[in-house]
């Protein structure tokens, strides 16, 4: 007995999490344009995980991988995207 769909179920289950876990954020920071509180060096090295994830994926040709990481690479980029539009000028030193 082989257990490939079991496998596939856990790694589409993980993606779904993951992914998921963006969306309220995503949701909060569009809505509220309030993006102070978000840190913008996190958003930044998870968005390299993810291009390497996507690498990877794309490397072993794992289409849950690949998928999912481009929609967390998205969304993750809709925040860096927010949190950079709504920054302050930076001031420039006399």
């Amino acid at each position: 007995m082989t257990w490939d769909w079991a496998i596939s179920v856990l790694g589409i289950l993980a993606g779904l999490c993951t992914t998921g876990s963006f969306v309220p954020q995503v949701v909060k920071a569009w809505r509220d344009g309030e993006t102070r509180a978000i840190s913008t060096r996190m958003y930044v090295i998870i968005s390299v995980a993810f291009v390497s994830w996507l690498g990877y994926g794309l490397v072993i040709r794992s289409w849950p991988i690949v998928i999912f990481n481009v929609l967390n690479l998205g969304l993750s980029g809709v925040i860096l995207f927010l949190k950079l539009r709504s920054a302050p000028p930076r001031r420039k030193e006399a």
